[in-house]
């Protein structure tokens, strides 16, 4: 009865604040970190794409801005390249997370953007996690043949880098939203705010790799449930992801149950998830 009177307490204290929509926090396992990417005003294209001697090296010079991909709700992404349309530099401003992966032909690679990240801690332990759950592993969308390397999940703020190695072809890549990945970010970037406060980021991950695994656990198990009942539950007394944090407390209840009512207050604020999309293809053309 104590573990129902507690869930029914969180749940009415989160339709309070409501689950409005609003703006997101935010690739291998250890992410790369450095100052966020100033992108400059947008450049129109005049005329065919000039042909470079060699093709770009990275996407530091991706400064041309094209139009925004924005083909379904909750998704955009900001996406530049650079004169030789060889480099194609998406990042996600939206709300959601996106799963990206190379185009049909891998005529282009990703590889990491650090100079275009987000460089606090939190978001790089919340990315950590959820690289290290193996959801990615999982994602149907994502076609067999595609090297788990080139399986770059993206969360809001967070960037990618796509390049050719032939000056000939147009940078490209496939992308999609994917509900479980929004989640375990949304859970593990609410927890790594608060743990990082007192904890350092190696006592922590342990923590939010469990929480990540958990909120994709429950996810399976209830896909169902609202936002507001699949936090609860994946925060509550019972489960895994509590019994992690829990630990860092000293095994203090009282503390867990804190600390858990503070991320159910985060989380009552995150965007709404969304079912998956389909894949879309974007390159770097006008």
């Amino acid at each position: 009865m104590a573990v129902r009177a507690w869930a029914v307490m969180l749940c009415a204290a989160l339709m309070v604040g409501g689950c409005s929509a609003a703006e997101g926090s935010g690739v291998p396992s250890e992410v790369p970190s450095g100052p966020s990417i100033i992108v400059s005003p947008s450049v129109p294209a005049s005329g065919p794409a000039t042909t470079a001697a060699e093709p770009a090296k990275d996407c530091r010079q991706s400064t041309v801005r094209l139009p925004a991909e924005s083909e379904t709700d909750g998704v955009e992404l900001t996406v530049s390249t650079d004169p030789s349309r060889t480099s194609l530099l998406l990042k996600n401003t939206g709300s959601l997370t996106v799963i990206v992966v190379p185009d049909a032909d891998f005529t282009s690679r990703l590889v990491a953007a650090p100079y275009a990240n987000p460089k606090d801690q939190a978001s790089r332990a919340a990315l950590i996690a959820v690289n290290n759950s193996g959801g990615a592993a999982a994602v149907r969308a994502v076609p067999a043949y595609v090297p788990p390397a080139q399986v770059i999940t993206l969360p809001p703020l967070w960037a990618i880098c796509a390049l050719t190695d032939d000056a000939k072809m147009t940078a490209s890549v496939r992308y999609f939203q994917d509900r479980p990945s929004s989640a375990e970010y949304f859970v593990a970037k609410a927890l790594a705010d608060l743990l990082l406060v007192n904890h350092s980021s190696d006592r922590t991950r342990p923590a939010l790799i469990r929480c990540a695994k958990s909120t994709l656990s429950v996810l399976k198990t209830h896909p169902g449930m609202s936002d507001i009942e699949l936090y609860v539950e994946i925060l509550g007394p019972r489960a895994a992801c509590q019994a992690a944090y829990k630990a860092l407390l000293g095994g203090s209840q009282a503390a867990a149950e804190q600390l858990g009512n503070s991320v159910l207050g985060r989380l009552a604020g995150a965007p709404r998830l969304l079912a998956n999309s389909r894949i879309f293809s974007t390159a770097a053309q006008s």
